[in-house]
């Protein structure tokens, strides 16, 4: 079943450029906010699977939508894309071109603010969010919920209906989580959301990124840190770094020319497309 999870997840990062953008920017965020990030062992934050099935619900639910419900891939897939693992259905496209582009011609930006807005309204308490559906939906009682265990968020695997994602987080968490997205909802409709400091302050993105109240504001005043995990090869590492920059973040990137460079010469930005290193979308 983890297979098809990131098979999922890496679909839905092709199916739209907004997508991996998306799911940059809310990584940092939670992280900054000490929201998601579980050391080894596990720990009552959101894990970085469950935060992005949280915007791939988001996005399933846009009017018209980002993304297709799993319920729709369903429907889509061909012959050879038919599995089953465990008694779950896990068909889907394998082929991003087999499917429709999206009506949907809201901005990254707009969809990031729309993302605080929306979770900040629902009662996660009383709801069971369903990528199966595309949509957040009453919570039934639970015995009508066939094995699945309710709790504070109740996130339901997109194919292993029975297993709630979000098992492992507190109250607190959520509680947490629902006052982060109304605070960064009220930032995203303020004028340091959309216009340049005159002082030299951090804007529009920057601002969502700044430590919540658990870091230390000591460490971070006048510098802006992105973790990048080590492991990765150096070229993979310089290409996350320029489109969380350049793409996410809208800065201006130009690598330092080398002597005998015609200026010009070098790009700001990945060949090949928009897309970053699928790791960063958790795939």
């Amino acid at each position: 079943l983890a297979l098809f999870n990131s098979r999922f997840l890496r679909l839905c990062a092709d199916a739209d450029p907004r997508v991996r953008p998306l799911g940059y920017a809310l990584r940092l965020w939670a992280g900054r906010q000490r929201l998601a990030g579980n050391g080894a062992g596990g720990g009552p934050l959101l894990t970085n699977y469950a935060l992005m099935l949280l915007l791939v619900l988001f996005l399933q639910s846009r009017s018209p939508p980002v993304l297709p419900s799993v319920r729709r891939l369903q429907r889509l897939a061909g012959p050879q894309d038919r599995a089953r693992v465990g008694g779950w259905d896990c068909s889907f496209p394998r082929d991003v071109a087999e499917l429709e582009p999206s009506g949907n011609t809201q901005s990254a930006a707009s969809l990031l603010a729309e993302f605080f807005s929306y979770f900040s309204s629902l009662d996660l308490g009383g709801l069971l969010l369903s990528p199966l559906e595309g949509r957040a939906l009453p919570r039934p009682p639970p015995e009508a919920l066939g094995g699945l265990r309710p709790g504070p968020l109740t996130l339901q695997d997109p194919f292993e209906l029975s297993h709630n994602v979000a098992a492992n987080v507190t109250p607190r968490t959520v509680s947490r989580f629902v006052r982060c997205c109304r605070d960064a909802a009220r930032l995203c409709r303020g004028p340091e959301f959309a216009r340049r400091s005159r002082r030299g302050r951090p804007w529009g993105v920057l601002r969502l990124l700044q430590p919540g109240p658990a870091g230390n504001p000591a460490d971070s005043r006048e510098k802006f840190l992105i973790a990048i995990p080590g492991a990765a090869p150096r070229r993979d590492l310089c290409a996350a770094v320029r489109f969380v920059l350049g793409d996410v973040l809208g800065c201006g990137c130009e690598p330092k020319r080398t002597p005998g460079t015609p200026p010009g010469t070098a790009r700001g930005h990945r060949e090949g497309g928009t897309g970053g290193p699928r790791g960063e979308f958790g795939v």
